[in-house]
């Protein structure tokens, strides 16, 4: 997997993947991460990579040409995934991701200002992706957050699969609550089916908690979900318990 990201402050973002399990994996070669600095690909003396849009002097864009050199100085650039963060594009979840990472690469453009050219989306079919209803100051944390959730499924990159299996959302609900020492904290104790040593109470508990969350908080998940006879079970039974 190879990732680009092209941003008018790469170093600072570099950062981001030079501690803890992203660092190490990429000393294990297990994926690649290049920041490209738009500025580099400008052609005038000041460095501009912005112009007023046409039919309203308001607001800057980045200009198509030069992000149209920075994303072709890319090799094999066409054999990737171009992604352009922003409020109009499709919701960014799990599913996204997973599809994501199954491509060879992917190439993320940070926006500034107002946005970038409409004809650079048309030029390179630039895929939109929004990560909700809110507007930021630039598209480097959207950015940031699309690296992460796609590196992260790599396999050895966060280590056991079976730890990133049972992340929610890939599991297709909510993680179940969690608990650390000390066992009591404020008064309160960590449930006692987890310190029973019971292994099959204890992911029968997991099971129905995870379900119980995702009930709770976000019930449009089990709208795709597709639980088990045990499962019905117990989300009929977290129903009865919420209706009385």
């Amino acid at each position: 997997m190879k990732i680009t990201i092209l941003a008018l402050f790469p170093d600072e973002m570099k950062q981001f993947f030079l501690k803890g399990i992203f660092q190490k994996a990429a000393k294990k070669n297990l994926f690649e991460i290049q920041f490209i600095n738009i500025r580099d690909f400008t052609v005038d003396r000041y460095k501009k990579v912005d112009d007023y849009p046409f039919g309203k002097q308001k607001g800057m864009l980045l200009k198509p040409d030069i992000l149209e050199r920075a994303i072709t100085s890319i090799e094999n650039y066409h054999r990737y995934r171009v992604i352009y963060p922003c409020p109009k594009g499709k919701i960014f979840n799990q599913t996204l991701a997973n599809q994501l990472g199954q491509e060879d690469g992917i190439i993320l453009i940070c926006g500034y200002y107002e946005g970038m050219d409409e004809r650079l989306i048309s030029r390179f079919n630039i895929q939109k992706i929004s990560m909700g209803d809110f507007v930021l100051s630039s598209g480097e944390l959207p950015s940031l957050m699309i690296a992460e959730a796609v590196i992260r499924l790599i396999p050895d990159v966060v280590g056991k699969k079976s730890s990133v299996e049972e992340d929610s959302f890939i599991s297709g609900l909510l993680e179940y609550p969690q608990y650390t020492h000390p066992r009591e904290f404020s008064g309160m104790q960590v449930p006692e089916v987890l310190i029973s040593g019971h292994h099959q109470k204890i992911q029968e508990w997991k099971k129905r908690e995870s379900l119980k969350t995702t009930l709770h908080v976000k019930p449009e998940l089990l709208k795709t979900y597709q639980p088990t006879k045990e499962e019905r079970k117990i989300l009929q039974k977290l129903l009865i318990e919420n209706d009385t």
